[in-house]
């Protein structure tokens, strides 16, 4: 459930466990949608930045810009 603390993406819903370091831990959040940040999913028990929604890839189009989620 989105909100719940995490120690690892295994124990989320969304398969996403997110760092917050001003809420000092980490909670589950839901993947990134489309045109959002995003990150590759980790092989770590978590995330700075979510991995995206089932149907889009995280990618950039400029090496100096932040990946995004984009439809593949």
């Amino acid at each position: 459930i989105s909100g719940d603390r995490c120690s690892h993406h295994s124990e989320c819903f969304s398969d996403c466990c997110l760092m917050d370091l001003t809420a000092g831990g980490a909670f589950c959040a839901p993947k990134a949608r489309k045109a959002m940040a995003c990150l590759p999913q980790t092989k770590g028990a978590m995330n700075i930045i979510c991995p995206c929604k089932r149907g889009l890839s995280c990618s950039s189009k400029d090496v100096m810009c932040p990946r995004r989620c984009h439809l593949i």
